[in-house]
């Protein structure tokens, strides 16, 4: 970042949770994380993404913004066994940032990390936002002064 000429927005985008997290104990396949948001398994995997931000800070890189999930949709289609995907519905990330991801910012040395549904195929965006209450989770997580959401 020191050698770039203009100032760099990086974004992280998990593939998959640790096999440890997930409903088939495995890195690989389609799964989802275990139980349901607010728990344990919801609160450490939230912890992992505020390690990963602890760890690029300590070399002086920041991000603007984190996604919950990359392609959370597609790992429903997915039928690859050794493909690392972790499914998330509309609801379930909707949650997930409400009760995990979103305070453990908010909490964290990296609260103005902007927060991204939905990074996956285009068409998959207007019907998954509504169901995501996009209003709802972004005067939440505004994205001025803390986690958010990018809301247009």
């Amino acid at each position: 970042m020191a050698h770039a000429r203009r100032p760099l927005s990086l974004v992280g985008s998990p593939w998959t949770s640790p096999g440890w997290l997930r409903v088939n104990n495995k890195v690989e396949g389609k799964s989802r994380i275990k139980g349901e948001p607010g728990d344990r398994y919801h609160k450490a995997w939230a912890r992992y993404f505020i390690r990963f931000l602890d760890a690029y800070a300590k070399n002086n890189i920041t991000f603007w913004a984190l996604s919950s999930q990359n392609e959370p949709a597609g790992a429903a289609f997915i039928s690859i066994d050794s493909f690392p995907v972790n499914y998330f519905s509309p609801e379930h990330q909707r949650d997930f940032i409400i009760k995990d991801l979103g305070p453990a910012l908010a909490a964290s040395s990296h609260p103005d990390v902007h927060l991204i549904i939905m990074d996956d195929m285009r068409f998959y965006l207007p019907n998954w936002a509504n169901q995501v209450g996009l209003r709802t989770v972004g005067r939440i997580y505004p994205t001025t002064g803390g986690p958010g959401l990018t809301t247009e």
